[in-house]
């Protein structure tokens, strides 16, 4: 059996961060968005530090890939809330 560590991969945090960052919001809205995506709140402090831990995979290994089968955190279809069309 192949070791885990053989292949490096993000967090689902910072995945989660990463994915968030390529849309060039502010960082205020881009930790909200983390937040909400993760189901759990994540600070100021802990977003940059985890944003520095993904600086040094990508210097390492090279940008993540991403593509639209990655099924990583939370839902990509809208949820219904109540008094919406």
């Amino acid at each position: 059996m192949p070791s885990l560590d053989a292949e490096p991969t993000l967090t689902p945090l910072q995945r989660a961060i990463y994915e968030t960052d390529q849309l060039g919001l502010t960082l205020r809205d881009s930790i909200k968005l983390v937040t909400q995506r993760m189901g759990y709140f994540v600070g100021q402090h802990r977003y940059l530090e985890e944003r520095t831990k993904i600086d040094r995979f990508i210097e390492q290994f090279g940008p993540p890939s991403v593509s639209p089968d990655d099924t990583t955190v939370g839902s990509r279809e809208a949820t219904h809330q109540i008094g919406s069309p």
